[in-house]
């Protein structure tokens, strides 16, 4: 018998279709700073009244706005908030690169800063020490959470009703023999993260590369990415981590205060 919490198929297909057409008609309201119905209902392809009704759906959700003196529609408010929050977070690399510098400048390893990108973690920006820039961490790279500091730091702010989901996606797969791909062994790990305040990668995800981050959060003091110092093995070692650690911490405090001062 048929769950009658269902949608029907064809009311979820109705949905789906009026979604896509509403972020075709942003797409156009990007482009210019205003528009008459008759010209973005031709832009999009859609009859007059159809454009209307969405229209002024997204009007009250306040992602357009109608100016009555020029008989026009542009961008609302909302649409800017949402474009600002995801900027500043790909931005973050350059807000905080007077305190990635420093960093480097003080322990002589490359310094990198991450944000959560879907199940993985995206390096948005970097600053090498003696020319050496880490490949695997580049800006742009999105590596797995489990198998990096800047991931596994992350994941020891979740509850344990998201730890729970994200081990149930999918297998934990192995980047080295290193890696921790055993669920038990992680959520002991995340103990530990979260009480001394930063991870650790000892050639986790890649041979011969270690690695130290800290959690960097927004003004709600949510995380909002991972600070992180990394070197080869051969010019970090193991026990260098751990004394690497308070640095970073505090580092990634004053890249959170910042963060806070320049939010709106």
């Amino acid at each position: 018998m048929a769950d009658s919490q269902q949608e029907p198929e064809d009311g979820l297909l109705g949905r789906v279709q009026s979604l896509v057409r509403a972020f075709g008609i942003l797409d156009e309201l990007a482009k210019s700073d205003n528009m008459t119905l008759s010209d973005l209902s031709r832009a999009v392809g859609l009859p007059r009244s159809t454009t209307h009704r969405l229209l002024t759906t997204m009007e009250a959700l306040r992602y357009v706005a109608f100016d009555r003196r020029r008989n026009g529609w542009s961008i609302g408010v909302q649409a800017f908030t949402v474009g600002a929050v995801f900027a500043q977070t790909r931005d973050l690399g350059q807000l905080g690169r007077t305190i990635m510098r420093s960093l480097m400048s003080e322990v002589q390893h490359c310094v990198n800063i991450a944000v959560p990108e879907g199940a993985g973690i995206c390096y948005v920006g970097q600053a090498a020490a003696n020319g050496f820039r880490q490949t695997a961490a580049r800006p742009g790279a999105v590596l797995p959470l489990h198998t990096t500091a800047s991931g596994k730091v992350l994941m020891a702010q979740w509850s344990r009703a998201e730890f729970d989901r994200y081990l149930n996606s999918a297998p934990l797969k192995a980047r080295t023999a290193r890696s921790i791909i055993d669920g038990d062994r992680l959520r002991r790990e995340m103990a530990d993260i979260h009480m001394r305040g930063y991870a650790l990668d000892d050639e986790e995800h890649s041979d011969g590369l270690r690695c130290v981050a800290a959690v960097v959060n927004d003004r709600y003091g949510l995380p909002k990415g991972s600070l992180s110092i990394s070197d080869r093995s051969s010019h970090l070692a193991r026990a260098r981590l751990d004394e690497l650690g308070p640095a970073l911490i505090s580092a990634a405090q004053r890249m959170s205060m910042e963060i806070a001062a320049q939010s709106f």
